[in-house]
């Protein structure tokens, strides 16, 4: 009965410490600017959800609750600013006065594991019955763009190409497909020297690359060809780009940015700590850790975006019920995540009000005041995986952790003393 007893508390603790990772996705990371107009980002994709601008330095909070997901999505924006949705349920979309609603075609539904946006609009990759598909994507209609036996990890998109990756221990491989009609244009592969764990597509300026994670948590990113894969940069922690610029490429490694010149890989001289590089319709862009910050002239110059512009979420327009209480937790935990990051001013009254209670201000209500003047990978998606093995209630604490801690002392002694016995 000890050992069951012993058993008990340790399930305790292994249950808490997963509740703890399932309630949040970490301190704030912005992913993409999903649109943008003249006065800057109109929506920003980050790891806690997304960011709809209502005026300037201040944008609506859009939690992943509205969609009923635990976690952020795969995110594009259509040329008309609507966003495209990669929920769990299926393909949904998200106007820019924050009203959601399921894609009309019933070919939209199911999962798709990455959304990309290209000249000639959004797509997606998603699994087939056998295999994976490549779907466009417009308001009204969903339909295959392209279609292939073997499952592809990783989707993304330059110009009117698109490019497709997947790896498997020592071989990674990459096909390249028109966006308009779906017809392959090329198919490269090539064998690595080391087991790798992940591979990611990218793209930048109609060229196309492979990002690989090898089994050791060191990562590189280049080109393939002639059956090698040709590295323009290594490392540890993260790799964000390419990214053309000026007629100069940049990437980001563990952070840093570097310029790609002959070959070699030269370091900036800049101190942000960059976690992804892009451009979208023209707006090159960094994302650092207080936001996005513009690009220009091998520097990251004026903030677009930054985490305490964000105002709270509109909770009348995610469902009632569960959907409702879920986007709450995930704004308190936003808040709280914010706290720790220590970014920007301290939380004011405002910002706190109604954090916990079945309403929250809507959006006229300023979050947090002030701005001061963050995907590397790791391929970053920080967001958590819905396949953590942690099916636990959102928004547990750190009381049940220690509850778990006390009773396996508890236990631990009993086991040992003669005056102790538990039934």
């Amino acid at each position: 009965m000890h050992r069951k007893a012993l058993h008990f508390g340790a399930f305790i603790l292994a249950f808490a410490a997963c509740s703890r990772v399932f309630a949040h996705v970490g301190p704030p990371v912005a992913f993409a600017v999903l649109s943008h107009d003249a006065e800057g980002p109109r929506a920003v994709s980050f790891n806690a959800g997304v960011a709809l601008r209502r005026s300037a330095q201040r944008y609506q909070y859009v939690c992943p609750g509205a969609w009923q997901d635990q976690f952020s999505a795969p995110l594009a924006a259509l040329a008309d600013g609507t966003i495209v949705v990669g929920a769990t349920r299926g393909l949904m979309l998200l106007d820019e006065a924050g009203s959601l609603r399921a894609h009309p075609d019933p070919a939209a539904v199911g999962r798709s594991s990455e959304l990309v946006r290209s000249a000639l609009g959004v797509f997606s990759l998603r699994a087939a019955e056998a295999g994976s598909e490549v779907l466009a994507i417009d308001a009204q209609s969903v339909r295959v763009l392209w279609k292939d036996a073997t499952s592809w990890s990783s989707l993304a998109a330059s110009e009117d190409k698109l490019v497709l990756v997947r790896g498997t221990n020592r071989l990674v491989e990459l096909v390249v497909i028109s966006a308009a009609d779906g017809g392959e244009i090329e198919r490269q592969s090539a064998a690595l020297d080391l087991p790798i764990d992940n591979a990611f597509a990218r793209a930048d300026a109609g060229a196309a690359y492979a990002l690989v994670v090898y089994r050791s948590g060191r990562m590189a990113l280049g080109s393939l060809g002639m059956n090698a894969l040709n590295k323009l940069g290594e490392a540890d922690l993260s790799i964000a780009g390419p990214l053309s610029v000026e007629n100069a490429t940049w990437l980001a490694l563990d952070g840093k940015l570097v310029q790609i010149s002959e070959g070699a890989a030269l370091p900036l001289q800049d101190d942000h700590n960059v976690v992804c590089l892009g451009e979208q319709d023209g707006l090159a862009y960094a994302c650092e850790r207080e936001g996005v910050s513009r690009v220009s002239s091998q520097v990251v110059g004026d903030p677009l975006f930054r985490f305490n512009w964000l105002m709270p979420p509109a909770l009348e327009q995610v469902p009632e019920g569960d959907p409702r209480m879920l986007c709450n937790m995930q704004w308190s935990d936003f808040l709280l995540d914010m706290q720790l990051a220590m970014l920007g001013p301290p939380l004011t009254d405002t910002a706190m009000a109604g954090v916990g209670s079945p309403q929250l201000p809507a959006a006229g209500a300023v979050a947090m005041q002030g701005a001061s003047g963050a995907q590397a990978v790791v391929p970053v998606q920080p967001v958590q995986p819905r396949s953590a093995g942690c099916a636990t209630s959102p928004g547990s604490r750190g009381g049940t952790f220690l509850f778990g801690a006390v009773l396996l002392w508890v236990v631990v002694r009993c086991r040992y003393s003669r005056r102790c016995k538990l039934i």
